[in-house]
């Protein structure tokens, strides 16, 4: 298992360029723990899993978590209306703490008049209040899913509200310190952070490197704020695993999925600050972060008690399916890796065509250049490599694929579509060949 974790990690970063730290354990017992790449390259220090890095939106399993340690000690309820709190914010009798927590409150993340260099400066927590208002709602509280960064912002101030103390320290007394977690911690960009990771961003297409760009960390605040460690991320998930985090019930708390909503994932569900996703058939909860310059993934198995960890230094890295691949290596289901092999141009333009996703979207398979590309909808255009097997991946490699299925006579006749590596599969019919349209 650790020589097969050590080979992804190889795969996944190169030693002169930013990097990843991971961890796999199983219980109290870790099982791999390393890391790859330079956290600082303009010195030349290497990656080690004991630096720090943002973790982005994995900071909403600990502002979750400390909404549920009040209301276990009986200073809020998770069915409080948010007019309690924010009496100001329109429409806040009709929000809820929990449809904030489970992104079905309609809060929108989408601003339509956004001020200039908003995120380059520091914002109070009724700044970032005063700009959520402007943003008319996605829909009524309690009757679609869409995932919400200024829900979470919200229940921060909540935090505020309720305890009188800015919310990252409250988060520190209820949770951090009772936990030993030491290197947690809110990453405000002024402060001196030992251990403290430069971040960068890789351009997807020419592949070079430059330093992420600047945001104020009082910006994403309780959305995704927090830094932390491998090791700190760790103990956080054995902790909530065993109830010392918010009482026994709460994991499960966490991982009761929302209302099956208009605007729910097919792929996967949400809890309260927490995902379910599935791999290899088990059930796996937790959480992925991306915020410029870092990228992140925690995740645990319960049936098996293991935990995965990926924390990266660049916002173009795909931690989510990093995550994926050290959790199919913990349970001794790796997902193979793509070898891609050479195919004739007639081969590839056999392909070319158009195929149902569902009534509103298609996928558009081209040739360009004996290179084969899929296109969702008008989203970005992404080229595929074929293995022995003719299996279509995605460049660079992640874990979702396409299997090409012919009927009798040899013809495509459809793109069978494996999200995140894993069955079952999903059937795209064939459309139209030779168009972009429908």
């Amino acid at each position: 298992m650790a020589r097969q974790a050590q080979q992804a990690l190889e795969r996944a970063a190169s030693p002169e360029a930013p990097g990843v730290a991971v961890l796999i354990a199983q219980g109290d017992t870790v099982i791999f723990r390393g890391a790859r790449g330079r956290a600082e390259i303009e010195l030349g220090v290497p990656l080690s899993a004991d630096h720090v890095f943002r973790i982005a939106s994995v900071t909403k399993m600990f502002t979750a978590a400390t909404i549920l340690k009040l209301a276990e000690l009986g200073k809020l309820s998770l069915d409080d209306s948010l007019a309690k709190y924010l009496p100001d914010f329109p429409n806040a009798t009709g929000i809820t703490l929990r449809e904030l927590l489970s992104h079905t409150a309609g809060i929108s993340d989408i601003t339509k008049d956004p001020t200039p260099g908003f995120t380059r400066r520091d914002a109070d927590t009724a700044t970032l209040i005063a700009e959520i208002r402007k943003r008319p709602p996605s829909f009524a509280p309690g009757t679609g899913w869409a995932y919400s960064n200024a829900g979470f912002i919200l229940l921060g101030a909540v935090i505020e509200k309720v305890t009188g103390e800015p919310w990252y320290d409250a988060l520190q007394k209820q949770l951090l310190q009772p936990l030993g977690l030491k290197h947690t911690t809110y990453g405000g960009n002024a402060l001196l952070i030992p251990g403290r990771t430069a971040g960068y961003t890789t351009d997807s297409s020419t592949h070079q490197v430059s330093n992420a760009k600047f945001i104020s960390m009082t910006v994403p605040a309780a959305a995704g704020a927090l830094v932390s460690t491998v090791d700190d991320l760790r103990l956080w998930m054995r902790a909530l695993a065993d109830g010392r985090a918010i009482g026994k019930q709460g994991l499960q708390q966490m991982t009761t999925p929302a209302p099956d909503l208009p605007g729910t994932p097919s792929a996967y569900r949400y809890g309260l600050g927490m995902y379910i996703w599935h791999i290899r058939g088990n059930t796996m909860v937790g959480h992925t972060g991306q915020i410029d310059g870092f990228a992140a993934v925690v995740a645990y198995l319960p049936k098996q008690d293991i935990t995965v960890i990926a924390l990266a230094n660049d916002d173009n890295f795909d931690a989510r399916s990093m995550g994926r691949r050290l959790a199919a290596i913990a349970l001794g289901e790796p997902f193979p890796e793509v070898v891609a092999v050479p195919a004739s141009d007639e081969t590839l333009q056999a392909l070319e065509g158009t195929y149902r996703i569902d009534e509103n979207t298609i996928e558009t398979l081209s040739v360009k250049d004996h290179t084969l590309y899929a296109q969702r909808g008008n989203k970005n255009v992404i080229p595929l490599q074929m293995t022995a097997g003719q299996q279509l991946h995605f460049i660079p490699d992640e874990l979702s694929y396409f299997v090409p299925v012919r009927d009798t006579d040899g013809k495509i006749i459809r793109l069978d579509y494996f999200a995140d590596g894993d069955g079952p599969a999903q059937a795209l019919p064939r459309i139209l060949k030779n168009s972009t349209a429908p």
